[in-house]
């Protein structure tokens, strides 16, 4: 009973969190420090004569339900409750990008990208689709890169069958039936690179970035009642880069991303790659409180890089969940000109 009423709590700050102004609405990731464009336009193309594409699946909060007190289809009051599962975050993010160049691929100008996720929280759904356009600018004779970069985009928000626990039946303020609306969205961002630091420093990379520059507002309307819910301008400062150990078969690679809506939040992240291949470390997040300890694993063969990651939850929630899952796939490939046809020579008669 006891557990049953926790997760009725927790449920119910999620779903008042998300109707505020103050509250994060861009999702998390455990990845972040490989999925950069996901929340900085100007981080595209970075990687030069390669197209890369990452792809995260993320599901947070694994084992958190909640029962509610109504029908789901004629919202009449159940005794007892009905389960309703999977009202836990769900994530799927997938990036693609490259580099703008002309003059036949020698002179480099920027990067294009495309970036797309759809995120679930509890009968909340996000959809977002934007394209990434960067213009770089050579810093010490190609050592260092700055880029300016926008995005824009659509952005869907809406409720799938929700399916309220609400104390007072038709509230005109909850939603009843599945209602959702698209709106334009814009980003911009800042990001620089630098190839070598000092000496034990390289790919060193650092950024600013704004999401939902406009602020967009959704008047939901559904029958019997409507709402207005607006989404907020998110920052984010990433700041990495690869650390070369006394052992050369092994490169630390640390990152910090801070971002700000409500409050304050930090991700720390710190892998060690061993001989190329291989990849472990640990991350920590912190909103407000203490949130999350993240264990990261991965592998790498060439241009493929495969992450797992286990979020283990500090906060009240661990609860009610057994953890967060995340899984990241990236694969960078090069688009090879084909090769020029052979010259033929022709020989007249004089010349046998």
């Amino acid at each position: 009973m006891f557990k049953t009423l926790k997760r009725r709590a927790l449920l119910l700050i999620l779903i008042g969190t998300s109707f505020g102004v103050k509250a994060q609405q861009d999702p998390y990731y455990s990845h972040f420090k490989f999925n950069r464009t996901a929340y900085n336009p100007a981080a595209v193309g970075q990687k030069d004569e390669y197209i890369c594409l990452s792809a995260i699946m993320h599901q947070q909060w694994l084992g958190f339900d909640d029962r509610t007190w109504v029908d789901r289809n004629t919202g009449a009051p159940v005794q007892g409750g009905e389960i309703q599962e999977n009202v836990a975050p769900v994530t799927m993010n997938f990036n693609l990008n490259g580099q703008i160049r002309t003059n036949k691929g020698q002179k480099l100008h920027g990067g294009w990208g495309v970036s797309a996720f759809r995120d679930r929280l509890g009968f909340m759904s996000t959809t977002c689709m934007k394209f990434q356009g960067a213009y770089f600018i050579p810093v010490q004779g190609n050592f260092g890169r700055l880029s300016l970069g926008v995005d824009a985009g659509f952005t869907d928000f809406g409720f799938i069958n929700p399916a309220f626990r609400y104390r007072q039946p038709n509230d005109p303020r909850i939603p009843s039936t599945g209602v959702s609306q698209s709106k334009f969205d814009l980003g911009f961002g800042v990001y620089y690179t630098q190839k070598r630091l000092t000496n034990t420093i390289e790919d060193f990379y650092v950024g600013a970035s704004l999401s939902h520059l406009n602020g967009s507002t959704y008047n939901l309307v559904w029958m019997g009642g409507s709402n207005n819910y607006f989404l907020d301008q998110h920052l984010y400062f990433p700041i990495g880069a690869t650390i070369f150990m006394a052992n050369p078969a092994y490169e630390l690679e640390p990152a910090i991303l801070v971002k700000y809506n409500s409050k304050l939040q930090i991700d720390l992240n710190a892998t060690v790659k061993y001989n190329q291949t291989y990849r472990a470390g640990l991350g920590y997040r912190q909103w407000g409180t203490i949130d999350a300890l993240t264990v990261m694993l991965g592998y790498i063969k060439n241009e493929l890089q495969v992450g797992y990651s286990y979020d283990i939850t500090l906060s009240k929630i661990r609860t009610v969940s057994s953890g967060t899952h995340e899984l990241m796939v990236a694969y960078c490939f090069q688009l090879h000109a084909p090769p020029p046809p052979p010259n033929k020579f022709y020989r007249g008669t004089r010349w046998l």
